[in-house]
């Protein structure tokens, strides 16, 4: 491995493994509390690579995410670019919050996100019926899990900008 790539593979990895997760089946009582995950390692790399890591990867995930649900697309693209352009704008200062604001700030920003799935899902004329606000609160709780491990291993894997 040569010392340019930098770690790229490892987030790549992790994108990937956070689009198999999004298709794993759940329960339908537990749809409302499905993480985010794509938006939430995404959002891991914004603010610890933001240099590196931004809309374009957001839009291309998303991209990716509307194949793979066979939703519009653009849907999810588009909601992560904009998710993803927030985080650039406060990445210096999230990296400085402890992770209980962390989570608290990481629960608005998926609260924009699934607000904007939401909206442009009716707008394009899928039938959904209401929001998932409950999403918010497993994002919240598995971001410090998430924050923690992904620091450790891109710190072991060496992925720096």
């Amino acid at each position: 491995m040569s010392n340019n790539s930098r770690g790229t593979w490892f987030i790549l990895l992790t994108i990937a493994i956070a689009l198999v997760m999004e298709l794993f089946p759940l329960p339908d009582s537990w749809q409302v509390w499905r993480p985010t995950l794509l938006m939430l390692v995404l959002s891991y790399w914004v603010i610890e690579l933001p240099e590196r890591i931004g809309m374009l990867w957001a839009l291309i995930c998303g991209l990716l995410l509307d194949a793979l649900l066979n939703t519009s697309m653009g849907l999810h693209g588009f909601a992560l670019a904009v998710t993803s352009f927030i985080i650039v704008l406060l990445h210096k200062r999230i990296r400085l919050f402890p992770l209980w604001k962390q989570a608290l700030t990481m629960a608005f920003i998926s609260g924009i996100f699934i607000a904007l799935t939401f909206w442009l899902g009716r707008l394009t004329g899928k039938s959904i019926s209401s929001i998932a606000w409950q999403a918010t609160i497993t994002n919240a709780v598995l971001w410090p899990w998430l924050y923690i491990t992904l620091k450790q291993l891109a710190s072991y894997f060496k992925v720096r900008a």
